[in-house]
């Protein structure tokens, strides 16, 4: 199958595969090994790196043949958007066969471990240390904002290796097991009444020097190509969260598969366009000219924001990092245009019943949640105005920002923050 099929010739692929191997007997733990076997969980991946050599908007399509199937869908979760690529691009083959697999079959959650309460945007300002200790490094710092921290087993982690070098040379990417002494995990509540981030405390936290992903001082690199990977996947819209979620901590490994594929996620604060043209009929909004009109934004947004992305992978795969990397973070931006959109879109259509929230409100509260919860896509993911500098700078040639403390010690820049 080239790159090109998309539609029904894969869809017909999936489709004969569960007929032949589908078994709602089977535990969810011995059902994602077998899908990841034959490359389902990760289609977009090449065949050698244990998917399929298909586009990546094809993972939709295969999930979307496992649910109509009645089949229980591959796994999903951050380690599938962005682990398991890093690790694939930039890991060793030790790296790549102890950690990879693991994502693929659904058998470890993780989590990413970058944005600091002083390193958020400046994500380069971090200080979270990493000291060598013989075969270890032990580390020391705080995170905050960690999507599924607390369900995860491993974690992306930043962490600063050499405080006596410009600060984008001295940062080093770490898997880092989740589960051991000197890691705290506290949820952070939201507005929303959920707690989704997290801050994570580590305190003589260690990584095995194995788990050194990318090589030594070279983790601002390996940072910018998780970032690559998240946003191409969030600008495509992508299927990579999952449901039940990956791990242990999911509590479905030892499940029986069928029961598991029968489990529905709970209401979240996705709004598709399917959402909300059935809300428009259902509340006799659908012949409405002005939300006809944006309904059909909203499509053209979803349509553009997958060309988007397809555009930056083929952009990748022929060596242009620097124009993938500027579109990727327009697919990013062109996400947040799509899920501030939506729920707009669904407040409009409720008037204002679209306020209230739980058993009262609309689907259960969903869509007064999704308009509470869409100015974080702004930020999370990389904020809009990082975004911009981007693609300012990377696809419009225009200059950086003055910086002068560029190419000083970061030490001696953390010393003037300090004094000032």
């Amino acid at each position: 199958m080239g790159d090109g099929d998309t539609g029904a010739g894969p869809r017909a692929e999936v489709e004969a595969w569960l007929a032949e191997h589908w078994d709602p007997d089977l535990s969810v733990e011995r059902w994602w090994r077998l899908v990841a076997a034959a490359g389902w969980t990760a289609p977009h991946f090449s065949v050698e790196q244990g998917g399929r050599g298909l586009p990546q908007r094809a993972g939709r399509t295969v999930r979307a043949a496992f649910a109509a199937f009645g089949a229980l869908e591959p796994p999903g979760g951050l380690g599938l958007l962005m682990a398991a690529p890093t690790i694939l691009a930039l890991g060793t083959p030790e790296q790549i066969a102890r950690h990879v697999p693991p994502i693929l079959e659904g058998r470890l959650g993780w989590c990413q471990l970058f944005s600091e309460p002083g390193a958020g945007s400046d994500l380069a300002g971090l200080t979270t240390r990493a000291q060598r200790d013989g075969d270890n490094w032990v580390i020391n710092g705080q995170k905050v904002w960690s999507s599924q921290a607390r369900e995860a087993d491993y974690g992306m982690l930043l962490a600063r290796t050499d405080f006596d070098v410009p600060k984008h040379a001295g940062i080093s990417w770490f898997a880092l097991n989740l589960d051991q002494p000197g890691v705290t995990i506290r949820p952070l509540r939201e507005m929303t009444g959920d707690a989704v981030f997290n801050e994570v405390f580590f305190d003589n936290a260690v990584v095995p020097a194995a788990d050194l992903v990318g090589g030594e001082g070279n983790g601002w690199m390996a940072a910018n190509t998780t970032l690559h990977f998240e946003r191409t996947g969030i600008g495509a819209g992508g299927a990579h969260a999952g449901f039940p979620p990956p791990g242990p901590k999911g509590g479905v490994l030892g499940m029986r598969a069928g029961d598991a594929a029968r489990l529905r996620a709970p209401e979240g604060m996705v709004v598709t366009f399917a959402d909300l043209v059935a809300l428009a009929h259902e509340h006799g909004r659908a012949d409405d000219p002005t939300i006809r009109d944006a309904l059909a934004r909203l499509h053209c947004y979803v349509q553009v924001g997958q060309w988007n992305a397809a555009r930056a992978k083929a952009e990748a795969a022929a060596g242009n990092a620097g124009a993938g990397t500027a579109i990727a973070s327009m697919g990013k931006i062109a996400q947040t245009r799509i899920t501030k959109l939506a729920a707009e879109i669904g407040m409009d259509i409720l008037g204002a019943g679209g306020l209230l929230a739980g058993p009262d409100g609309a689907a259960d509260g969903k869509f007064a949640k999704a308009f509470v919860f869409s100015p974080a896509s702004s930020i999370y993911g990389g904020t809009d105005e990082i975004q911009r500098n981007i693609a300012a700078e990377r696809t419009l040639g225009l200059p950086r920002e003055p910086n002068p403390d560029r190419d000083r010690p970061y030490r001696e820049v953390l010393r003037g923050q300090r004094r000032a």
